[in-house]
């Protein structure tokens, strides 16, 4: 599972004690024996300096992993040694991934099956909620789950990816009917990045502002 990180991939540092703590940016500067070297965070041009002994969350999707700050290197670059990590946890905490977010969406349903083409018109509409994984999307007819769609996020970077129905909730509100449980079934790496960076900048501003 180790071969799964790469060098100069990016990732995420959260501290371990506080799953509400903030979420910093950083990259794998290196890989040594039982120990991996990543580039020491920033925010607001100053260095966030872990301490020895911390317990770090590390998120370098699709994976995740806890390990310990062994010790902090400063020249020639900041960085952060850390415990080669044994297990890594492939789906990430709800919490992480998950932003609740209303985001446009455009919607065809494939009525052949996952590689079929679109068939009717497409319908526009938004997100309860996304994370890497999938959506909760407002929907105005009931599907049932197990259908295959396919989908266009509107995000800053937009996404396209084809998915499948896998809960339908009848909510009754408003205008709003139905809404579907949605999990990505074909969507690339570039695309989940996407996602993921989306969610990660709305959480840091959400905290700027403390609403979050």
């Amino acid at each position: 599972m180790g071969s799964k990180l790469k060098l100069n991939q990016k990732v995420t540092i959260q501290k371990e004690s506080d799953q509400n703590s903030k979420f910093y940016t950083s990259y794998i500067a290196a890989m040594e024996g039982d120990t991996i070297s990543l580039a020491t965070p920033m925010h607001h041009g100053r260095l966030i300096l872990f301490n020895r002994g911390d317990k770090i969350r590390v998120y370098a999707w699709p994976l995740m992993f806890v390990t310990e700050v062994l010790s902090r290197r400063l020249f020639p670059h900041p960085l952060l040694v850390v415990q080669r990590p044994r297990v890594f946890i492939k789906e990430q905490k709800r919490a992480f991934v998950r932003l609740e977010a209303s985001v446009p969406v455009m919607v065809w349903e494939l009525t052949g099956g996952l590689l079929s083409k679109p068939t009717g018109t497409e319908v526009k509409t938004h997100t309860v909620d996304l994370s890497g994984g999938g959506v909760l999307l407002v929907y105005p007819r009931d599907l049932k789950p197990g259908t295959w769609l396919e989908m266009e996020i509107d995000l800053p970077k937009k996404v396209r990816c084809r998915a499948q129905v896998r809960r339908v909730e009848h909510i009754e509100q408003g205008l709003e009917k139905v809404r579907l449980a949605v999990e990505f079934v074909e969507i690339t790496q570039a695309d989940q990045d996407k996602i993921m960076a989306f969610i990660f900048e709305r959480q840091r501003e959400l905290r700027r502002r403390g609403l979050l």
